[in-house]
């Protein structure tokens, strides 16, 4: 019953921010999503990025983990504070690393609509929600 209304709830906090198309910190609160464009080879090392208690920010970069504080100011997601794991990746990885999270320190134009989140930098990167559980 509980998850019902729960699920009830967050679906009409989601209509109602593509219909107003606002996007806060309220609307993304408890959220978690994926990376699904630009494509990643491995589904394991698919960026994902979730929306925590006082916006706190954490996700995974499809190497190492990320956290920090968010932020939406002026239609863009600013993320502060930024610490992350250290594991040596593929250079490859390394870069999309860097480009997603420095895209998150300087600021991204951010769309919110129900099934998909878009933050836009140098690339548009287009993230599905992904179910999770925050208790």
């Amino acid at each position: 019953m509980k998850k019902t209304f729960l699920f009830c709830l967050m679906s009409l906090v989601l209509i109602g921010c593509k219909s107003t198309g606002t996007v806060n910190a309220h609307s993304l609160k408890y959220s978690s999503w994926q990376l699904q464009i630009p494509a990643v080879a491995e589904p394991h090392s698919a960026i994902t990025i979730e929306f925590l208690d006082a916006f706190r920010v954490n996700g995974y970069t499809g190497c190492n983990r990320f956290f920090g504080q968010g932020e939406i100011k002026d239609g863009q997601l600013y993320v502060s504070n930024i610490g992350m794991t250290r594991k040596l990746c593929e250079p490859e990885v390394n870069a999309r690393e860097q480009a997603f999270l420095n895209m998150l320190r300087i600021g991204a134009p951010i769309e919110f609509a129900v099934n998909e989140l878009v933050l836009r930098g140098d690339a548009s990167w287009h993230f599905e929600p992904v179910e999770r559980r925050f208790d």
